[in-house]
C-alpha cells in the first residue's frame, strides 16, 4: 500500500488476503516453493480475481492453507486460530497437526512457547496489523 490509511492495518483480514501476505512470506521469508503438481481447485473461488486466485492456490500448494478443501472461503474473516495454523505450517509444516482436537489447538500452543503469538483466543477475528506483527516476529 502505498500509505498506512490504505492499508487498514486494523481493518480484519479475510482468507484470500492472507493467502496472498502467507505466501509471499513462504517464498520471499522462508524461500519455500509451491508444489505445483498438486491440484488445489476449489469450487467457490471463480469470483476472485486473477491474482486472488493464484495466491490462493500457491497458499494450497505450499501446504499451508486450504488443505484438503473444495471450499477455500475466500471473503471469510480470520480467526487467531486459524491464522495460528496457517502460520505454524507456514514455519514448521505439518509438525503441529492435531487429528485429536480442535485443528489450531497444538499450532497456537508452539506459536505461544515461541512468543510470536501472545493473546490465544482461538475466535479472535485477525486485524491486518496483528498479522504483519506476527510475521515480523517469526522471521
Amino acid at each position: 500500500m502505498s500509505n498506512l490509511k490504505d492499508a487498514n492495518i486494523e481493518g480484519n483480514i479475510i482468507r484470500s488476503e492472507l493467502a496472498k501476505m502467507i505466501t509471499e512470506f513462504a517464498a520471499r521469508v522462508l524461500k519455500k516453493q509451491p508444489n505445483t503438481q498438486l491440484d488445489c481447485t476449489f469450487d467457490d473461488i471463480a469470483e476472485q480475481t486473477e491474482e486472488a486466485q493464484f495466491y490462493i492456490k500457491s497458499a494450497c500448494q505450499l501446504g499451508i492453507m486450504g488443505i484438503n478443501m473444495t471450499n477455500f472461503e475466500p471473503n471469510t474473516i480470520v480467526t487467531r486460530g486459524q491464522f495460528s495454523t496457517v502460520l505454524s505450517r507456514a514455519l514448521y509444516g505439518d509438525k503441529y497437526n492435531n487429528s485429536g482436537g480442535p485443528y489450531y489447538l497444538n499450532h497456537l500452543t508452539a506459536l505461544k512457547e515461541k512468543s510470536i503469538i501472545s493473546k490465544t483466543t482461538p475466535t479472535l477475528k485477525e486485524q491486518r496489523g496483528y498479522v504483519m506483527l506476527m510475521l515480523m516476529r517469526a522471521k
